[in-house]
Parts: structure tokens; sequence; C-alpha cells
């Protein structure tokens, strides 16, 4: 008997969600499709109806994160004060000092992208999406100057918040963590509002 949509849906997502932790711990390198699969409950003989390959997957997963692709579609749309406010509330949110774990643990740019180049094209490909995104969510927000500027701002404040937090993870302690995360939020939001 053919399995139900919905039971093949779970099924690749238990997978996406097994890989991104093994992925997020040992690196691309460090997890075969066995590794991922026994995480997730299942065998290998699986695999292969959710993915083509390794690489496959880990662009998979770094296109999986829900949260992050429903809070891009609805700050796309609506005036531009309300995608300002929107990508204001992601800098806020993302470079809180509290959430360095939580943003860390998810966020592709900082957690899988030492790994892209290992997964081949399918993985920069992944990555360059949501590169794009984040940028289209920042310029949303922003007001004048031309294309050439704004895609130099939003590129900017990216460029701001991954290394942000990729410095505060690295720390000594968190007073440091949390002087260079507001640091680069103050930067941050210059470029989105000046």
């Amino acid at each position: 008997m053919p399995l139900s949509k919905g039971h093949k849906e779970k099924t690749r997502t238990t997978i996406l969600t097994s890989a991104a932790d093994l992925f997020r711990e040992h690196g691309f390198d460090g997890v075969g499709i066995n590794d991922i699969m026994a995480k997730a409950g299942l065998t290998r003989g699986g695999f292969y109806a959710h993915f083509k390959s390794k690489a496959d997957l880990f662009a998979n997963v770094l296109n999986m994160e829900p949260a992050f692709n429903r809070m891009l579609a609805e700050r796309q749309t609506g005036s531009r004060e309300a995608a300002q406010n929107g990508a204001l509330d992601v800098l806020a949110t993302y470079l809180d000092p509290d959430n360095i774990n939580y943003v860390t643990a998810t966020c592709p740019m900082v957690s899988l992208a030492r790994d892209v180049d290992k997964a081949g094209p399918p993985g920069r490909v992944a990555l360059s999406k949501v590169i794009t995104d984040l940028i289209a969510l920042f310029k949303n927000g922003m007001a004048g100057a031309n294309a050439q500027q704004l895609d130099a701002r939003a590129l900017s404040i990216l460029a701001l918040s991954i290394g942000g937090v990729t410095m505060a993870r690295t720390a000594d302690n968190p007073a440091l963590a949390a002087k260079i995360l507001n640091a680069c939020e103050s930067q941050a939001q210059r470029l989105l509002t000046e």
C-alpha cells in the first residue's frame, strides 16, 4: 500500500531535522547518510526517496527553517514603513544577547556556512538564496537611494548581523558578547533607517 503524502512529508521533515542537528554538531564531512537516517529512526534505504544526495539534503537544510521563511513572507508585504519596522524587529531579535544560543543553533549563515563549499553547488545555491532573500527583506524597509546604494546598505546590515553573532559566540565573556551585538545592532539600525 503506498504511503500517504502526509506521511512522506513527515518523514522528510524528520530527516531534515536530524540532518540539521548532525551537520551543526559534526560538519558536513563528519556525518554520513547512515548517521542521519539512524538519528531519524529510519533505514538508509528510504533516504533516496526524499533526496538525491547528501549535498542535496544539505541544501534543503539550509532552506528549511520554517520560522525564517514565514518571517520573510510576512515582512516583504505591505508598506515600506511596515517593512522597516519588521526588519528592525528581525535585527533586534537576531542581535539580542539573550538569543545568541538560539541564533547560533538555527541560523544557517552562522552554523552551516563553513560547510557550504564541501556540499558543492547545491549548498552554494541554497545559501545564495538565503542571502538574496535577506537582502530583499532589508531593502524593502529602506528609503531613498538608488538600487546599488540600497544593495550596499543591505549587504552591510547582513554582514554586521552575521559577523556580530559569529564574533559574539566566540567571546570569552557575556559582557563582551553583548557589547559586540549591541554595536552591530546600532550600526545596522542606522543603515536601515538613514
